[in-house]
């Protein structure tokens, strides 16, 4: 009986060292990749598409115009996907992800990678209480909630398009130099003021008669 705790006990411990416990406040990501190797974003929603690409040396714009797009928006939305964090795990293997808004789902994020791979991120209907997203990785069985703010900024991208603010240099470009407007000279005709007259000098003339 001894040989047989001992040697059910020692199965516990190497079972334990090759799948080690997950700490309880370990952060869960649906997804995580190299967000510095994402090269294109791909938005998928109810309201419409968007697509945006790396631009050089540092930036992203807008994939069918090449114009410039707003770095922090784009980033900030990239960076969250690739990094993508897991509100709760609902199931490890989710088996009817149509009951979630998932199949098809309603919004889909797709992320273009430097080697060409690519990976999309579905994202399906709120939760019973308004409080998350239900998402999952295409091909992957696991099935997430995810926060409400990421997939608001998400939509934005289409609704609201990250087009650049102007830039303070743009702004100060319009503004005479030193803050200070400068004096105009009147036209022929034009009515102007009369100079007031310095106290003990005589008045000053406006012309000859």
């Amino acid at each position: 009986m001894v040989l047989v705790f001992i040697v059910l006990g020692g199965g516990v411990v190497a079972l334990e060292k090759t799948n080690p416990k997950t700490p309880e406040n370990a952060t869960v990501y649906v997804l995580d990749v190299k967000d510095t190797d994402v090269q294109r974003l791909d938005v998928q929603t109810p309201s419409g598409t968007a697509s945006f690409e790396r631009a050089e040396p540092l930036g992203w714009k807008f994939a069918d115009s090449n114009a410039e797009a707003d770095l922090s928006r784009v980033s900030s939305v990239v960076n969250r996907l690739a990094k993508l964090r897991s509100s709760s795990k609902v199931s490890d293997n989710v088996t009817n992800p149509s009951q979630y808004g998932l199949d098809p789902a309603t919004e889909v994020g797709t992320l273009v990678m430097k080697d060409g791979t690519n990976t999309r991120v579905l994202i399906g209907s709120k939760t019973a209480n308004d409080a998350a997203y239900y998402a999952m990785v295409d091909g992957k069985h696991e099935l997430h909630t995810i926060n409400t703010l990421l997939v608001g900024d998400f939509e934005k991208l289409v609704t609201q398009p990250p087009v650049p603010s102007p830039t303070a240099e743009a702004t100060a470009s319009s503004t005479p130099r030193g803050g200070v407007a400068t004096a105009t000279t009147p036209e022929p005709g034009e009515a102007t003021e009369t100079p007031t007259p310095t106290i003990g000098l005589p008045a000053p003339s406006l012309g000859s008669p």
